[in-house]
């Protein structure tokens, strides 16, 4: 059986004044460590406690209370073209958090960790781009899934501002 569900997501776009660099260091200063998802799973797999998951993710938690899954940076591919472009994408998410919606709709995992993307525009600013998780998590009617998704999306949105240090929000649907 396949079941296929119509959603509207909010797409943000955010112009900052500061610099492709800034923005990134200021991002990445917020984030923590990269998180070492290998050690969670081998902790899961073996049976581990709730603790012993909190006593792992915690310390990789940025001030953000987020940590980094991946960066990629698909603007260094257009160099093939002759144009490489300053683009950074982001995987980054809380994994205590994400249980609390996973357990009750595993389907959320789509959207857990969440992504954002940092380029440069023409005018040498950096542009921060992502989907509100609240409209992408809607879909999922369960009373548990929204109040986790909202912290997710506020957390994200102080993340944003704190490193564009104030810029223009526009969106785009």
């Amino acid at each position: 059986m396949r079941q296929t569900t119509q959603i509207i997501i909010e797409h943000v776009v955010v112009t900052s004044d500061r610099s492709y660099e800034q923005v990134i260091e200021a991002l990445e200063a917020q984030l923590g460590q990269r998180a070492n998802w290998d050690e969670l799973q081998q902790v899961a797999v073996a049976n581990g406690t709730v603790e012993q998951a909190i006593q792992l993710i915690e310390p990789q938690l940025g001030t953000s209370g987020f940590t980094i899954f991946s960066k990629l940076a698909p603007g260094d591919l257009l160099t093939f073209s002759g144009k490489p472009t300053r683009v950074a994408q982001y995987a980054i998410g809380n994994p205590l958090l994400a249980i609390q919606m996973i357990e009750h709709a595993s389907e959320a995992a789509l959207y857990a960790p969440l992504r954002l993307v940092v380029y440069e525009n023409r005018a040498g600013n950096a542009v921060v781009a992502y989907e509100r998780f609240t409209s992408q998590l809607a879909q999922y009617p369960h009373p548990k899934i929204a109040p986790v998704a909202q912290l997710v999306e506020q957390k994200l949105e102080e993340l944003i501002a704190e490193a564009i240090g104030g810029g223009q929000e526009t969106h785009a649907d």
